[in-house]
């Protein structure tokens, strides 16, 4: 008897490393209005509860003067994602989020900040009243449990370089 193949079985991981799988995601999130209001009342996050998540999400479509970080970017990322790529991707982070340890939740929120919502690190540091050096840290460890969970994600911040990426 054949098992349904899941959205998780059916992604082509290999296509992007994870941290262009993120960038993917926010830009299929930018997207789409409809989208964004149900990724942002799932996404990552330790410090707000489900009604802060809300009143937040309605102040951001309320405020015309608002510009959103991921349009105003000089380098923009062209969303190349299907529908079932961006669910699978979306689903591995709500995976991650079920877990209960407060750091990983923090590392995690801080990539979803930086990777996804195309933040920056200085900006995550300012934020959260932090240094920049600690912003990257958390960034790392966080990358690094992704990468012992989901061994076949390739992490851009992991590759060794070259001499000739340099030049």
């Amino acid at each position: 008897m054949n098992a349904a193949i899941t959205i998780m079985q059916a992604t082509n991981w290999k296509k992007y490393s994870f941290e262009e799988w993120c960038r993917q995601l926010g830009a299929w999130i930018n997207g789409d209005n409809e989208t964004m209001v149900r990724v942002v009342k799932t996404m990552p996050t330790k410090r707000i509860t489900q009604q802060q998540r809300e009143k937040l999400m309605a102040m951001y479509m309320n405020d015309v003067e608002l510009k959103d970080r991921l349009c105003v970017r000089r380098k923009g990322t062209c969303c190349q994602l299907d529908s079932n790529e961006a669910r699978a991707i979306h689903k591995l982070f709500l995976d991650i989020q079920a877990i209960d340890d407060e750091v990983v939740e923090e590392w995690i929120s801080v990539i979803w900040s930086h990777y996804v919502m195309g933040n920056s690190v200085r900006d995550i540091a300012k934020s959260n009243d932090t240094y920049v050096s600690q912003i990257q840290q958390d960034i790392k460890c966080g990358l690094a449990f992704i990468k012992s969970r989901y061994p076949h994600f390739l992490i851009e911040k992991f590759l060794k370089k070259t001499e000739t990426e340099f030049t």
